[in-house]
């Protein structure tokens, strides 16, 4: 895993996680240009999604290394802590495992629903799916929209070209089976769920996570796909989170 920092490691610090199959560059980069004159921005490089890379370890190793750096570099404490898709569902295990402080948080579409009989089926077309895209194959129009959202190519956009197909088997495995950790209840962050309005995964993630955390709200993009705000809007994605991450600090 590695990091890459933008602004003053005297601004508040905001860590991002960016989504599977993506880059922290391409999810993050440019959200992270916008802020840092005021935060000291954190993009976390997942293992198995840049050169050189280990291939993906899992959930709890992951969270344990993001950890490791927070209190290594940051004397346990985040300001903010934002995920995308997966790196949505790594935020939500980083609050269950209550190993940081976090003061506000931004889950941006994460991946909590239980697939079920599914999970194999998905596990499978998942991988396939990616390959062909970063090999220049056919994939149907009709697949794209059902996972993504009616004319979002927003992932494929996004799609880190050197991802292996054991990356993706090892997180689709364990997306597709997560269930949320009680320990969810007792975080302390004050907590967003964002989602575009054709996210139909997210939308029952959302009901999920509010049996845990009653006052966490919502924010919808109305007609946008998966990671298609972000990638499409990113001036206004950054204008709305660094908002959000301003509220109830002193200035």
């Amino acid at each position: 895993m590695r990091f890459i920092t933008m602004g003053s490691a005297d601004h508040p610090p905001v860590l991002f996680i960016h989504g599977l199959s993506a880059t922290a560059e391409s999810c993050y980069g440019e959200v992270g240009r916008y802020l840092q004159e005021e935060w000291h921005v954190i993009l976390c490089e997942l293992d198995g999604h840049y050169p050189g890379s280990e291939t993906f370890p899992g959930i709890d190793q992951t969270c344990s290394q993001i950890e490791a750096y927070v209190q290594d570099n940051c004397g346990r404490n985040l300001h903010g802590l934002v995920g995308l898709s997966l790196g949505g569902t790594i935020a939500v295990s980083i609050l269950s495992r209550a190993n940081i402080l976090i003061q506000k948080t931004v889950l941006d579409a994460p991946f909590v629903v239980d697939m079920g009989i599914l999970r194999g089926l998905y596990t499978w077309i998942f991988p396939v799916g990616v390959a062909r895209i970063r090999d220049g194959k056919y994939v149907p129009g009709f697949l794209i929209d059902l996972l993504m959202g009616k004319g979002n190519r927003s992932v494929i956009e996004m799609l880190y070209p050197q991802i292996t197909a054991e990356t993706c088997r090892i997180t689709c495995r364990e997306i597709y089976r997560y269930h949320i950790d009680t320990g969810i209840r007792n975080t302390g962050s004050s907590v967003e769920l964002w989602r575009g309005s054709k996210e139909p995964y997210p939308e029952k993630g959302a009901a999920l996570l509010k049996k845990y955390l009653p006052d966490m709200k919502e924010r919808v993009f109305s007609g946008m796909g998966h990671c298609q705000f972000l990638h499409e809007h990113p001036e206004e994605y950054a204008r709305l989170l660094g908002g959000y991450m301003k509220e109830g600090v002193s200035q």
